[in-house]
């Protein structure tokens, strides 16, 4: 059993890379069986083809990011911004631990999109995670914190894209690039067009950097 485990485990992780480097379409079965040291029968016998493979690999995606991400937020305490904080900290270092995992989607949505056999599945994976950023943002209007103009499920798209833009822009420059200083002008930007104008910004990334530091120090803070 455990070795049906780590045999499923290398095809997957093979696939992943070299979706992320040459797409869905420019990958075939033999560069993933050949990357994984593997025949295309142990391929086929864990999977229906390339076509499950990416399915599953969606599922990975939506289990571990989406469902790591609830979890985080389920352990959260505080307001509307302390939750957006966590889930960005979260983000970061779910980025560091799974590079090709975590932009897997962001790379391959444009080519999969209009795919009948895959559109269903990437909506509905986005779906998941613009649900639950626009359920913080609802709660941070109510609190008084967010801006009462911002429609929620827009606010949520625009975080997605953002973060989608700042996992693109780390995979191409991340051998030069200050990790902690992305990630906090990423959280800058976007609560500076999310938190009412009363609100200093500075003292809430004051506070949250604080927050960082101290959950740093027990191991639970981390960035790309």
């Amino acid at each position: 059993m455990k070795r049906r485990g780590d045999t499923e485990n290398k095809i997957i992780q093979a696939a992943l890379e070299i979706f992320v480097r040459k797409g869905y379409h420019g990958t075939s079965v033999h560069e993933i069986t050949s990357k994984a040291g593997l025949t295309k029968g142990a391929l086929y016998s864990h999977f229906s083809g390339k076509g499950d493979l990416l399915l599953r690999i969606i599922d990975e995606f939506k289990s571990r990011f989406i469902g790591g991400m609830v979890d985080t937020l389920k352990q959260s305490s505080g307001n509307a911004l302390n939750r957006i904080h966590d889930v960005i900290s979260f983000n970061s270092r779910f980025a560091q631990d799974n590079q090709h995992l975590c932009v897997f989607l962001t790379f391959l949505t444009t080519e999969l999109n209009a795919d009948v056999d895959f559109e269903p599945a990437l909506k509905g994976t986005y779906l998941e995670y613009r649900k639950v950023i626009s359920e913080i943002i609802s709660q941070g209007i109510r609190q008084g914190l967010f801006k009462k103009n911002l429609d929620p499920d827009v606010a949520a798209l625009t975080f997605m894209a953002l973060h989608d833009g700042v996992l693109h822009q780390w995979v191409l420059n991340r051998y030069h690039l200050d990790g902690e200083l992305y990630v906090r002008t990423f959280r800058e930007v976007f609560l500076n067009g999310l938190v009412r104008e009363e609100i200093s910004i500075e003292r809430t990334v004051e506070q949250m950097q604080s927050n960082s530091s101290k959950g740093s120090e027990n191991g639970t803070s981390g960035g790309i």
